[in-house]
């Protein structure tokens, strides 16, 4: 893909790329659930874990059967595209836009979970008495169940969903360096979650919780510093030192909070090396497959698809799994959850998404000191 490299124009196009890794990644997350995690989970194998783990999972020392590594790739394109519409939106309108773009979809699918919990079919969830406080409730709704104590989980995949509106609440904050200081905005950033990172046992549980999902942020400002390379705010050495400062940061995060993902069973550095390469290749080889017709559907449908999975998929598993075999009851739950996933872009994502840019119309100030070229779909 071509390198823009003036960084006082904001290029207005299509990133086939991040369509090209959006429904992979997705799927990966599948692919541990269904596969990797469910059959280890009830103790049993299959052909297909079988041969996947002796040729890929063991020898490149997967960490949670490829689910981790899906959601560090998610980690980068958000990092890359997220970087990218800051420069031409105004603060409010980002903000209203990301909110249209997580919370429906994401309400849609826990009320899922709720319908399942009350007729006593829950799967993808560890704490089904949050339904049972309101103020549980209220958490799990504005998804700060992940960083007010206690936490109280009602769906799996969600976590990163909240390291996502992190990501975004500092954005906002540095929105202004990021379109005219990228490597101003570089520093702050990292100061910023640095200093959280240290102070994580100085203060309250959910101060400690708020900085234990800080420490992801740095997988998604190596996306940045890609972005601001690509977009021409960066030089090369520029990037790559501060490609090292956000692994160091990541780091520092695991030996202070995280000790866990410093074993290589558990390594996220690993992941991270391995998503780095793949976004790297479609960067570079991916922008014109990612314009295809199926490219671009599997990524409209990834977040869908990424949410929905786990509630109905593994619950299609496990009523199947002893009737129809295990085979069968998984490409039964892939089928199911990929209608499902369609079925909710168009039914709710969608709309939501227009809705998001109709209210954000109030703010359609374009960033201060860049300018827009080319043009987009």
């Amino acid at each position: 893909m071509t390198i823009a490299r003036n960084y006082k124009e904001v290029p207005r196009v299509e990133f086939g790329f991040i369509n090209l890794l959006r429904g992979p990644a997705a799927l990966l997350v599948v692919y541990s659930h269904f596969v990797g995690q469910y059959l280890d989970w009830i103790h049993h194998t299959y052909w297909l874990k079988r041969w996947v783990d002796a040729v890929i999972v063991t020898p490149m020392a997967i960490v949670g059967q490829f689910g981790q590594l899906g959601v560090m790739v998610f980690f980068l394109i958000s990092g890359f595209i997220i970087s990218h519409v800051a420069r031409s939106e105004s603060q409010g309108r980002f903000a209203i836009r990301r909110f249209f773009r997580i919370y429906p979809a994401y309400w849609f699918v826990l009320a899922v979970v709720f319908v399942l919990w009350r007729v006593g079919l829950p799967v993808d969830a560890t704490d089904f008495d949050a339904f049972r406080d309101w103020r549980n409730v209220a958490k799990l709704v504005t998804l700060t169940n992940y960083i007010l104590a206690p936490q109280h989980v009602a769906l799996g995949v969600a976590w990163t969903l909240q390291i996502e509106l992190l990501f975004y609440a500092l954005i906002l904050l540095v929105t202004p360096l990021i379109r005219r200081a990228p490597i101003q905005a570089m520093l702050a950033e990292l100061m910023l979650v640095t200093l959280c990172v240290a102070t994580s046992r100085e203060l309250d549980d959910n101060w400690f919780l708020l900085a234990a999902n800080l420490t992801y942020l740095p997988y998604l400002l190596i996306g940045q510093v890609i972005y601001f390379y690509w977009a021409g705010g960066m030089s090369g050495r520029v990037a790559m030192a501060f490609g090292w400062m956000c692994y160091l940061v990541a780091v520092y995060g695991m030996w202070e909070i995280h000790t866990s993902f410093l074993n290589p069973g558990e390594s996220r550095v690993l992941c991270l090396i391995l998503a780095l390469g793949i976004f790297a290749w479609a960067l570079n080889f991916g922008n014109g497959w990612g314009t295809t017709w199926l490219a671009r559907k599997m990524s409209d449908v990834s977040y869908s698809l990424y949410l929905i999975h786990g509630p109905i998929g593994l619950l299609i598993i496990a009523v199947l799994h002893h009737r129809i075999g295990y085979g069968n009851a998984a490409l039964l739950a892939l089928i199911s959850v990929l209608a499902l996933a369609f079925s909710i872009h168009y039914l709710v994502e969608r709309p939501a998404i227009e809705l998001g840019r109709r209210c954000s119309n109030l703010f359609r100030v374009s960033a201060w000191g860049v300018h827009k070229t080319g043009e987009s779909r």
